[in-house]
Formats: C-alpha cells, structure tokens, sequence
C-alpha cells in the first residue's frame, strides 16, 4: 500500500518499487508519482475519479501513456505501483483510475460500464445514454492528461487485470471508436463472449451491439492474457452460477480459452478481420496482478 501526506500543497509519496519517500507536485510533470482528482463531464460530474499516476524523466508532451484498471479491490494505487519500473525503464506515463465502492457501487457500475439499468436485464428500452456510462469516461480522462502535459499523442494502450479486464474488453466492444491503440486483458472472471445466441452480460443477445460494431471492436489490438494456475473454481469473487458455468467453464483460465475461441469463430464466420491475439500463459502464476503486469508489458510496449 503507498502512503501520502499532505504537506503546503505537495504529495509525500512511499513508493514499494523504490523504497524512498518522493516529493511530489500536484501538478502533471515529468518525474513525478503522486493523485489526481479527475470530474467526468455531466451526467457524470457527480462520480469524480481520483486518478494515481506516475510520471517518469523524458518527453512528456511525445511519451506513451498507460491506462490500469484495478481488480474487484478498487485499489488503483497499487495497480499504479506495480507499474512504476517498468515506466521509469521504457519511457511511459500510467495513470490508474480508481472506481470506488461510494461512487460505482455494483458491478453493473464498473465492470460492465454502467450500460443498462440492470445489465442481468438488457433490452433496448433499459439502455442508459451513451454519456451515463462508465466507459465514456475513459476517452475525456486521455483528453484531459493530453491537456494538462500539452501533449501530442493521439492514441492510449491499456491493461486491465481481473475486474479490471473485465471492465476493459467490454469497453472495446461497446467503444470500439475509442482513442485505444493497444489492449491486455489479463485473467477476467468473465466474459461477455461474442455469440448472439447467448444473452447479455454472458453473451451479445440484446446487447445492442451490432455487427458493425463488433467488426470494429475486432480491429483493435486486443491481447487476452491468462495466466497457468489461474484455475480454481472456487476462487473468491469468481462469479459462478449456471449459465456461465455451462458457457465459458467453472474457472478463468477455461473461461479466457473460451473466449478467445469464440472471437475467432464469430470473426471467421462473419468474414471480419480480426487484430486479436491470445498470449502463451504466464507460467507458475494464478491470480496475481504484479507478475501478469510484468508479463503484459511486452506485449503493451515492444
């Protein structure tokens, strides 16, 4: 866990990677570790996210930047940590934006993006607008840190671990015009997987995604990532009941190969062209987001 204080204005940040407290400034810059508070456009500006970010030495207005998104935990300051050495040795910003308990309660709030009313109820009349889901804050989260470092880049990648994984493949499917270059979904519990004959949220029966859509959603570069020991069926807050039981398989190694087999059949049978890849397991690592972050940065940043 990092620790901060509040002291004239200025961050004090004990970082676990480096072992050495930080002075950090509230402001965006290079070489800097430390939270922001980021209020989405309205309907949303009464949910504000606060937004843990490390900054490394270098070019800040050309350097790459990294989207986290935190586990079932809501702990997005380790999910921010856990980054740290790796950014300082190949040059890009993270920014992991936390989805508190008070402000996105459910998983209806945060791991499938605020969508419809009751996501285990979807129909079209349930859909919410586009501007009250949880997705839409991403993209004008990218926009407001292109602004604050007077920044030139043009596209984000993004890695998501557990929930967080969870969150991040649905946000490709329902935003596949987002400003997303690169994706890891690293060990989700479950899947929306891209069958119309399943309904949603295990399936896109009245999901109101389209096949254009999903052949957008397809072009982007998607890498699902599991990990080798990540089978236990009785893993805590692993969603099991009857139809995803059936579905994808009673654990989130059987679940991930589940998918992704899937991708690749509807995208064969709908002629789409398809960017997404399957990674090889992470060997002797189950459900444990530091090593799969250490995993997935090869393929986030080659």
């Amino acid at each position: 866990m990092s620790i901060y204080f509040l002291s004239c204005g200025t961050d004090v940040y004990v970082s676990k990677e480096q072992k050495e407290v930080i002075t950090v400034d509230s402001k965006l810059s290079q070489n800097t570790t430390g939270m922001f508070k980021f209020t989405p456009a309205r309907p949303l500006s009464n949910t504000p996210i606060n937004v843990y970010y490390h900054i490394p030495a270098g070019d800040i207005k050309n350097m790459p930047i990294l989207m986290s998104f935190h586990g079932a935990g809501r702990n997005a300051n380790d999910y921010r940590d856990c980054w740290i050495k790796m950014a300082n040795d190949k040059g890009f910003m993270v920014f992991a934006p936390e989805f508190t308990i008070d402000n996105f309660p459910s998983s209806d709030n945060y791991q499938t993006g605020n969508v419809f009313i009751d996501a285990d109820m979807p129909s079209l009349a349930s859909m919410k607008p586009k501007n009250e889901w949880t997705f839409s804050i991403i993209d004008s989260l990218f926009n407001h840190i292109k602004k604050e470092v007077a920044g030139n880049q043009k596209s984000y990648n993004a890695w998501g671990h557990s929930a967080g994984s969870q969150f991040l493949h649905r946000f490709i499917l329902y935003v596949p015009d987002s400003k997303l270059e690169v994706a890891v979904c690293s060990n989700a519990g479950w899947y929306t997987v891209p069958e119309y004959g399943i309904l949603y949220p295990y399936g896109l029966g009245e999901s109101q995604i389209e096949k254009k859509q999903l052949s957008d959603a397809f072009a982007k570069k998607v890498f699902i990532h599991l990990a080798e020991n990540d089978t236990d069926p009785n893993a805590s807050a692993l969603r099991r009941n009857e139809i995803v039981d059936k579905q994808q398989g009673t654990n989130r190694r059987a679940r991930g190969e589940y998918f992704f087999k899937t991708v690749i059949k509807t995208a064969a049978e709908n002629n789409f062209s398809l960017n997404w890849y399957k990674t090889p397991e992470v060997p002797n690592v189950a459900h444990d987001y530091i090593p799969m972050a250490e995993d997935a940065v090869k393929y986030l940043f080659k």
